[in-house]
């Protein structure tokens, strides 16, 4: 079992069975986790650091906030570099722009002369960029939530800082989660 957060009882580590290819394109299980992590964090600090003391709130931010932004960080991050990934083969096996510079271009006409046997299967090629642009628009599709739930993750922690200041103190808490997060780089 992962382990979890003292106070709100969150997992601090990525549940493995979210981190995948699959997990990225079908976003609907990852953005509900993201979802659920910002109710229980962000969402609902007020009445939190109501029940803390003021002397507190360095603790909480520490062992209850930063944790899920780091954790949500790390989802956003993976589905990104999956999307990257993907479009870089994507654009790997693309050989010709469309069927019409078959004929014009030799290179690109062995090619996929090779790959495909034209003859016995005339739509195999037409199958092939089928397949590819399906994947384009799988990488527009992962690129746009990637960007959007990293506007979204800037946002409510700009909101989340706004809070912080308000009802503890004013300090650099992006510093603060940074050395919570990453111990090594600071």
């Amino acid at each position: 079992m992962a382990p979890t957060s003292q106070l709100l009882n969150l997992p601090l580590e990525v549940p493995s069975n979210l981190l995948t290819p699959e997990g990225c394109v079908s976003s609907s299980r990852i953005r509900a986790f993201l979802k659920r992590s910002r109710q229980f964090t962000d969402d609902t600090i007020r009445p939190h650091l109501n029940e803390i003391a003021k002397s507190d709130c360095s603790r909480y931010f520490q062992e209850e906030i930063a944790p899920q932004w780091k954790l949500r960080g790390e989802i956003i991050d993976y589905c990104s570099k999956y999307s990257q990934e993907l479009r870089q083969k994507t654009s790997q096996g693309k050989t010709v722009e469309n069927a019409t510079t078959l004929s014009y271009n030799l290179d690109n006409a062995d090619e996929v002369t090779k790959k495909f046997d034209l003859r016995t299967d005339p739509y195999a090629y037409k199958t092939y960029q089928k397949n590819l642009e399906e994947q384009y628009r799988n990488c527009d599709a992962l690129d746009n939530w990637t960007h959007n739930e990293a506007t979204v993750e800037k946002i409510i922690r700009e909101h989340t800082i706004e809070v912080l200041n308000d009802r503890c103190f004013y300090q650099d808490w992006m510093q603060a989660f940074r050395k919570a997060a990453f111990p090594d780089k600071s």
